[in-house]
């Protein structure tokens, strides 16, 4: 692997550890917060699963075809945010705080597919 390729796995791995951390702790918010709701136990799963999925990570390096989907999506999102905020805002800060993050996706998609995990294109990807 190349220091390039090595570079870019450490941010892939980085953001991903990092986005199902803050699946953790918004599941585990969410599990307080509606403690006696009517869905405490769809919750408590939410919850679950989240702990489950970062364990899976952190100790195998493996994700299910959900947590793909679900991890894929959210770095598109962001890809698509910072597009959005960049040409609303038009500051230079925000530009280039936006353009970090549209890389960082970038980088952890492009890892993902890989990686041989399915990653579906994203037409301004060829952007990169």
């Amino acid at each position: 692997m190349t220091p390039d390729e090595q570079r870019r796995a450490d941010l892939a791995q980085r953001a991903i550890t990092r986005h199902l951390r803050d699946q953790l702790t918004e599941a585990k918010r969410n599990v307080g917060l509606a403690a006696d709701a009517p869905d405490a136990n769809q919750r408590r799963a939410k919850w679950e699963q989240a702990s489950e999925r970062l364990t899976r990570w952190l100790g195998e390096r493996q994700l299910d075809a959900d947590t793909v989907v679900e991890v894929s999506n959210a770095f598109l999102q962001a890809m698509e945010d910072g597009d959005a905020l960049v040409m609303q805002s038009g500051e230079f800060g925000d530009a280039d705080q936006q353009l970090t993050l549209r890389q960082r996706a970038f980088v952890t998609r492009e890892w993902l597919r890989d990686q041989g995990y399915d990653v579906p294109a994203y037409s301004k990807e060829s952007e990169f």
